[in-house]
C-alpha cells in the first residue's frame, strides 16, 4: 500500500529551539510526538540562508547550480518531488507562506492544488532589489485551516502535502501580537522567537497529529519536518531600530543560519538520533527510497537509509551559498564536512576556515594554517566553490581548476 507524505518546511526555525533537540524554555509537544516515532538528525545543513534557494534544493534533492534558483528573482529549472509523486499517482497540494516560493517562481509545479500568498491574505510586503530588477514580496499567508480541510477531504486518497510555515520569521510577531495570538508579556526575548515557535507547534503540529490519528491514517503517513534555514537571533530585546532595520536575520554562512532540524517519521523506521552530518538535499532521495520509487534524476543528495540502518556511510560534503550580494555582507559560499568548514565572501575577497570539532562556535579562523592536510582541504574547497560560482556568473573566481566533490570523499572525519 502506498504511503501518504507530509513535508513541513518551517521558515527560520533553529533546531536548538525545539524541545526534542534539548531546548528547555518551551515544549514543542506536537513536533516531539512525531520525533518520538522517527529519526532525528542532529546535524543537517541547508543549501542557503535565503528561502527560495534553500527550498528549491529541499524539493529537488539538488544543489543550487542544478535547481537554477540562486537569488530572489529566479525560477525553478529542475524537476520537483511534487512532480515525481504526482506521476506515481499521488494527489498533491502545496501551502506556502511567502511568495518568493510561489507559482511565478515555478514552485507550484506538480501540485494539483496550490495555496499561495495574495494581497488579501498577506500581512506584509517588502521589496528585494537587485542591480537591474526588483520584486515585491508578500509575506504571511495563513493556510493552516485550509490545509486541514484539504487533508480531511482527501483522507481516502494517497496524497503528498507540502506546507511552508512562515510565522516564526521576523515581522510575524507584529501580526500575531496585533491579532492577540501572542501574550506581549511572555517569551518576548529575541522578538518573541520562542513564543512564535510554541504557537506554531500548538496551531500546526499538535492538531496535525490529532487529525491524522482521528482519520486513521497516522500509521500510513510519512512526515518530514525541516527548516529552510536557521536564524541569527540578534539582540535579546531589540529596539525598533536594531530589530527592524539592523537585525541580522539569516544572512550568513555560520552555523546559526545553516544548521536546521530534520525529523523523518515513517512506519518502517524506529526512533533514533543521528549525529552524522547530512544535508537538505538528501531529503528527496531518502523519501523516494522509503517509498520504493525509482527515478533517473541526477540528484546531488543521497538516500540516508543506509545511515539510518547503521551501515557504513561516507562523509558528506554540504555546499551552501547566498550569492545575492545586495542582501547581506556580500556574495557568500560555504563548504562543510563534519570536521571542517570554509566560508568565502566573493564580494570582499575574504576566506574563513574552521575546525568545527575543535572550534564549534567558529571563533578562530585558521585559513592560514600550516597543517599540510588542512591546506590541501582548503585548496579542494576552493576548487568546488569556483565551479559552483562559475555556473552563476560564468567566470572563474580566485583560481582555475580545483578538485571534484568525489575527491573530497578521501577526507576523513
Amino acid at each position: 500500500m502506498k504511503e501518504n507524505v507530509i513535508l513541513i518546511t518551517m521558515d527560520a526555525v533553529r533546531a536548538d529551539r525545539l524541545s526534542c533537540y534539548g531546548y528547555d524554555k518551551i515544549e514543542t509537544k506536537g513536533i516531539d510526538s512525531i520525533a518520538r516515532e522517527g529519526i532525528l538528525f542532529k546535524n543537517c545543513i541547508a543549501t542557503s540562508c535565503l528561502t527560495p534557494v534553500a527550498h528549491a534544493s529541499i524539493l529537488s534533492g539538488k544543489n543550487p547550480d542544478k535547481t537554477g534558483v540562486r537569488d530572489p528573482f529566479c525560477v525553478v529549472k529542475t524537476k520537483l518531488v511534487s512532480e515525481i509523486l504526482r506521476e506515481h499517482g499521488y494527489k498533491t497540494a502545496g501551502f506556502i507562506g511567502i511568495d518568493l516560493i510561489d507559482s511565478k517562481h515555478g514552485f507550484n509545479r506538480g501540485f494539483d492544488y496550490f495555496d499561495e500568498p495574495s494581497e488579501e491574505n498577506s500581512f506584509h510586503t517588502m521589496w528585494f532589489k537587485g542591480d537591474k530588477q526588483k520584486i515585491k514580496t508578500m509575506l504571511g499567508n495563513w493556510w493552516i485551516d485550509r490545509m486541514f480541510d484539504w487533508l480531511k477531504n482527501h483522507a481516502e486518497d494517497i496524497f503528498f502535502i507540502w506546507g511552508h510555515y512562515f510565522h516564526v520569521h521576523f515581522l510575524a510577531e507584529k501580526e500575531l501580537l496585533y491579532s492577540k495570538q501572542l501574550n506581549p508579556d511572555e517569551l518576548y526575548d529575541y522578538a518573541y522567537y520562542d513564543a512564535k515557535v510554541k504557537y506554531m507547534d500548538e496551531q500546526l503540529f499538535q492538531p496535525l497529529v490529532r487529525i491524522l490519528k482521528n482519520l486513521g491514517i497516522w500509521e500510513n503517513t510519512t512526515i518530514i519536518i525541516t527548516s529552510d534555514h536557521g536564524e541569527t537571533l540578534g539582540p535579546k530585546q531589540p529596539t525598533w531600530k536594531t530589530f527592524y532595520f539592523e537585525y541580522p536575520q539569516h544572512k550568513t554562512m555560520y552555523e546559526d543560519d545553516l544548521k536546521i532540524p530534520l525529523i523523518i517519521k515513517n512506519k518502517n523506521l524506529r526512533k533514533k538520533e543521528i549525529s552524522h552530518t547530512v544535508r537538505s538535499i538528501d531529503i528527496v532521495p531518502t523519501l523516494l527510497d522509503l517509498l520504493n520509487i525509482s527515478v533517473s534524476e541526477d540528484f546531488d543528495g543521497v538516500s540516508l537509509l543506509p545511515l539510518i540502518r547503521g551501515e557504513d556511510f561516507p562523509e558528506l560534503i554540504a555546499y551552501s551559498e547566498e550569492l545575492f550580494e545586495n542582501r547581506g555582507a556580500g556574495s557568500l559560499q560555504c563548504l562543510r564536512t563534519t570536521r571542517y568548514k570554509m566560508i568565502r565572501n566573493l564580494t570582499r575577497n575574504t576566506e574563513e576556515f574552521y575546525n568545527l570539532q575543535k572550534d564549534p562556535k567558529e571563533e578562530t579562523n585558521i585559513i592560514n594554517t600550516f597543517d599540510p592536510k588542512e591546506k590541501e582541504i582548503i585548496e579542494m574547497f576552493r576548487g568546488i566553490m569556483d565551479k559552483m560560482y562559475q555556473s552563476y556568473k560564468d567566470k572563474k573566481i580566485l583560481k582555475k581548476g580545483g578538485k571534484t566533490e568525489r575527491e573530497l570523499k578521501l577526507i576523513k572525519k
